[in-house]
């Protein structure tokens, strides 16, 4: 019976755990002309502080640049003079990529 009670209490510790799960949002900023700026948020308000960015090519797919977010969790970069899209990404299940604007 104790061990049955033990295995009902992690199952639950363990499903609460997934109500606490937070999701990465990324909103693009045109600064001026040519300046783009990236800002990471997890959905619990939280900054995503040096997180990779990456501006991929939407043509081929193919790597235009990479950094990363800085301690506010912001990131400025140089418009693609193409089509692109920017992606953020904290790891698994934290990825989001947006068109470029």
């Amino acid at each position: 019976m104790k061990i049955k009670s033990i295995l009902v209490g992690l199952f639950i510790l363990l499903l609460s755990s997934q109500a606490y799960a937070h999701s990465l949002f990324m909103s693009l900023t045109d600064i001026d002309e040519n300046t783009i700026e990236v800002e990471g948020m997890y959905s619990t308000g939280e900054m995503a502080v040096k997180t990779p960015v990456k501006i991929y090519r939407t043509k081929d797919n193919s790597l235009l640049w990479q950094g990363e977010t800085d301690e506010l969790g912001t990131c400025i970069f140089v418009r693609p003079a193409e089509p692109y899209e920017v992606e953020l990404d904290a790891g698994p299940g934290h990825q989001v990529r947006e068109d470029g604007i």
